[in-house]
């Protein structure tokens, strides 16, 4: 166990001198990470002992854990309790973690959301946001035993702390056996090895290496007998220990002249052949009462309080002071701050495989009783009962259907698990079936499969008769219409809902919301804008914020496809004023913010826009991956249309989980980047990652951004035809919205269209940038107009017009472009001066994004008049302070300063995740090993 004394050290040198070394890093604020691998005993927990008192003698903070098999179920459980999250901490960091994972979704609020969160990743959200607060106060180090044991969400979560040990004063060190059957174990030691972790195979000892050890323990020298007898621990360290406490227990060992030798009597003592003989042989020598605690010990998880034992034993917590006493002096069990642990897994483990099954099965069920009369968190109950649920009986369904809404947050793996055993177990005729059903469904919509989530909410439809699970239901089959895409689903299960008696007002007028949202998104304009001032109506009649919010979501979507901005951001705004910070309507929240940036950015309200922004990437935070990622995705579309494209590769890089189209937003945003850079190969590259081809339509601009990268990747070859034909795909009824959103694409198309000398397709273009212009009359589609037109009329008046436009939105890459055609067009009208003034310009702007591809082709252009690119302006060096980028460089100023990851993203309007990846980008180009170094450099 972490921090014992099993033994003393011998034969690892070697080892000891990298711990050493690791320790001697984080002191000095430098990161690290490290796995211990070996077979049970073998020493890696002192050889992790050892690190673990070096750091506190160096004045780390050093926080410790263990893994169990139980645990695997469970998400998190170990970090939470490694990193000490209890709400009545003392430390207010730790307190305020404890309160953010502690937001159970009570029902009706599970189904409120179109956008399914993930509370498990919400979770590690926060615990890492825990560590770059504790490290940002001192040194740390954070040390898990067992990690084969670790649940999935842990193993991430500790591959994530490796990566973050690059850039912080970290120290991560976990240990784990050998597990063939663990995948997950295999990304972790990849992630250490790509991240400069390092790694130590323990072996057994050497016989020479046995006798040194032997000799510490009994502070005697092995005789011949003795030295024979402990072949059989075959190199481990702790069977050497435990194999002599048995002989010495039971008096055949006598020592006389510096040697210890087995006696005559204890050449008699039969064989302890295995690790688990001799384990089993000290528990023998514990009173039976002890005994009997320590099995109720044995199915409570790798630490637990007095408090927990007594209510697992079903006895007082006075009675069990002696058996603790005991347990302690014996070896069995240690203390583990205010919490009691096993001495060596082993142990454990022993006491807990030598019960019977039913024996076994009678204490787990008991304990899970007396913890659940105690009132125990849901997931230790569930801890309990997963592995008996073959004989479970009433009272743990009783349980689950209290406990479902607030376990399926807690525990979502446990809770699918539970709850489908419930299903399959249940009577037909049980009234809480419904209920668990559809909290199941819920679950489902969350963490996925939507199929089954589906089937579920069917078959709640089919058996209960109770009017408000009926809404719930109605309204999930509703979501998962919307978030597939399948809007027909949407108007079928209304017209469904609208003919079943069950159906309350209040859930008429939620399901209204969304079948307007759908009539809309089907082109179904008429239908959808009674629907939405009926739902708009009703919900205000009802005074239901949920409907009214949804409803005046959906108009705010209609005004704006309309032309409408001015009034699009005002029903937007009310909307969010009418749904607040109600932690059900979250998603709602993150949608509304969403409209709200790109109706902002469409008027030139730009502050106010990176404003709604960072609200929305702060509340995605908390809700989970996939909204989290969708919200960085559009963070990176503004970075990319402002020319900050190194932040926005920066954003990409922390993209983890999204829906299909965004997936195909994030490929097209790398592949457009790496083209207007001139790295075709990483542009190809993203543009086969979609997989298919063909340019679906809909969506956050998804498919365009890939039919421009596609577009320039066939003109760099020379396919003129074809880059035409790619892009003239604006021009249809797919691409109107978007276009309309951003008809700075336009005149890409026209500038294309005339270079192939197809002025029919160039005149569309130029038309389809009027017509915006007039729909939706906004500096942006006006200035879009004017560019168009001024490409195809030769007219350097409205290009200029463009120009300045650009110039003074700070939409740095379609200012270069807009730059470019000016300056040709005022070549080929014979202002060679004003065309050289103009193309100098274009150049430096291009520059700033490093668009290498748009400067060659300025170049090209301009050479048939004698115009010459001359100094390019200066470029950026790939290392040192003046390689980083504008934002890198407030991080590292922050990062000088003291600040925390988290703090920096309040203060910069960032994700923590995008600061962690510039701060890593910083280490790299200034070529330093810790934020202290950054701190040197920025001061110098």
């Amino acid at each position: 166990m972490l921090g014992q004394q099993l033994h003393p050290m011998i034969g690892r040198d070697a080892e000891r001198a990298i711990l050493n070394r690791l320790v001697a890093d984080v002191a000095a604020g430098r990161g690290g990470s490290l796995l211990i691998e070996g077979e049970p005993g073998i020493g890696k927990s002192t050889l992790l002992a050892h690190a673990l008192a070096s750091a506190r003698e160096a004045g780390c903070e050093v926080l410790t854990g263990q893994c169990d098999e139980l645990g695997q179920r469970l998400p998190l459980s170990v970090m939470t309790r490694l990193l000490e999250v209890e709400a009545d901490s003392a430390d207010p960091r730790r307190a305020e973690a404890a309160l953010a994972l502690d937001q159970p979704q009570e029902a009706p609020g599970w189904t409120m959301r179109l956008l399914a969160g993930d509370p498990v990743v919400a979770a590690t959200e926060q615990l890492l946001v825990l560590v770059d607060r504790l490290s940002a106060s001192g040194p740390l180090v954070l040390a898990v035993e067992d990690l084969q044991w670790a649940d999935e969400a842990s193993l991430l979560m500790w591959r994530r702390l490796c990566r973050a040990s690059v850039q912080l004063p970290l120290l991560v060190i976990g240990t784990c056996r050998p597990a063939p059957g663990r995948t997950e174990l295999e990304p972790l030691r990849r992630d250490l090895r790509s991240q400069g972790g390092q790694s130590i195979p323990l072996d057994q000892l050497p016989e020479a290496h046995v006798a040194e050890l032997a000799r510490l323990l009994a502070h005697a020298v092995p005789g011949p007998m003795l030295t024979e007898r402990l072949r059989s621990a075959a190199g481990n360290p702790l069977y050497v220990r435990e194999l002599l406490d048995a002989l010495a227990r039971v008096g055949a060992l006598h020592s006389a002249g510096g040697r210890v030798e087995l006696t005559a009597a204890g050449q008699d003592v039969g064989e302890l052949n295995a690790l688990g003989d001799v384990i089993a042989d000290r528990l023998a020598s514990l009173s039976a009462d002890a005994r009997d605690v320590l099995r109720t010990a044995s199915l409570l998880g790798p630490e637990f309080s007095v408090t927990d034992l007594a209510a697992g034993a079903g006895r007082g917590v006075g009675s069990l002071l002696a058996v603790v006493e005991e347990a302690l002096g014996a070896g069995v069990l240690e203390s583990a701050g205010s919490r009691l642990r096993f001495r060596h897994g082993l142990l454990k483990e022993v006491l807990y495989e030598a019960m019977p099954t039913a024996l076994r099965t009678a204490f787990l069920r008991r304990a899970a009783q007396e913890l659940m009369a105690a009132g125990a968190p849901v997931e230790r109950v569930a801890e309990l009962i997963l592995p008996v649920l073959g004989t479970a009986e009433d009272w743990e369904w009783e349980w689950l259907a209290d406990n479902a809404a607030r376990l399926v947050v807690r525990a979502p793996t446990a809770a699918a698990e539970l709850l489908e055993h419930a299903l399959r177990h249940a009577r037909p005729d049980d009234p809480r079936l419904p209920v668990l059903t559809a909290q199941l469904a819920a679950l489902y919509f969350r963490m996925g499969p939507l199929d089954r989530a589906e089937e579920l909410a069917r078959t709640v439809l089919r058996a209960t008769a109770d009017y408000e699970l009926i809404g719930q239901v109605r309204w999930l089959l509703s979501t998962i219409g919307m978030r597939t895409g399948r809007y027909e689903l949407v108007v079928e299960n209304w017209r469904a809902a609208t003919s079943d008696p069950r159906l309350g007002p209040v859930w008429r007028a939620r399901l209204l919301t969304l079948v307007a949202l759908a009539r809309h998104l089907l082109g179904q304009i008429g239908p959808a804008r009674m629907a939405v001032a009926e739902a708009l109506d009703e919900g205000r009649r009802l005074a239901d914020s949920t409907a009214i919010g949804y409803a005046q979501l959906a108009e705010s979507v209609m005004r704006s496809r309309q032309g409408d901005q001015a009034g699009a951001l005002a029903v937007n705004g009310e909307a969010l004023a009418e749904i607040g910070n109600d932690p059900a309507l979250v998603d709602l929240r993150l949608i509304l913010l969403g409209h709200r940036v790109i109706e902002l950015d469409g008027v030139n309200r730009l502050q106010e826009a990176e404003e709604a922004l960072a609200q929305a990437r702060t509340l995605a935070e908390r809700v989970g991956a996939t909204r989290l990622s969708m919200t960085l995705v559009q963070s990176a579309e503004r970075y990319y249309e402002h020319g900050h494209w190194d932040d926005a590769l920066a954003v990409l890089d922390e993209v983890t989980d999204l829906p299909p189209l965004w997936r195909l937003s994030r490929h097209g945003l790398l592949s457009l980047i790496s083209a207007r850079r001139g790295r075709w190969q990483e542009a190809a590259g993203h543009l086969d990652a979609p997989g298919d081809r063909k340019m679906p339509s809909g969506g956050p601009v998804a498919a365009a951004y890939l039919l421009l990268a596609r577009s320039l990747v066939a003109e760099h070859a020379g396919r003129l035809p074809e880059a035409l034909e790619v892009l003239a795909g604006l021009l249809t009824d797919s691409y109107a919205h978007d276009v309309g959103n951003h008809p700075e694409w336009l005149p890409a198309l026209v500038r294309l269209a005339l270079a192939a000398d197809d002025r029919q397709m160039a005149s569309a273009a130029e038309l389809a940038a009027r017509q915006a212009a007039d729909r939706q009359p906004r500096p942006r589609t006006l200035a879009a107009a004017d560019w168009c037109a001024g490409l195809l009329h030769q007219d350097a008046a409205r290009l200029l017009a463009a120009v300045d436009y650009h110039r003074t939105a700070d939409r740095l890459p379609d200012l270069g472009n807009a730059l470019e055609d000016l300056a040709q067009v005022r070549a080929a009208s014979g202002e060679l001066d004003a065309a050289r003034a103009s193309f100098r310009e274009a150049l430096a702007v291009c520059a700033e994004p490093g668009a290498d591809w748009d400067v060659h082709r300025a170049t090209a252009r301009l050479r048939p008049w004698g115009l010459r690119p001359g100094n390019r302006g200066h470029m950026r060096p790939s290392s040192g302070w003046e390689a980083l980028t504008a934002t890198e460089r407030r991080v590292a100023a922050l990062v000088a300063e003291g600040l925390s990851n988290p703090d920096i993203a309040g203060r910069l309007l960032l994700s923590r995740r995008t600061v962690e990846t510039h701060v890593s980008h910083i280490l790299t180009k200034l070529q330093v090993r810790s934020r202290h170094e950054v701190g040197a450099v920025a001061g110098a």
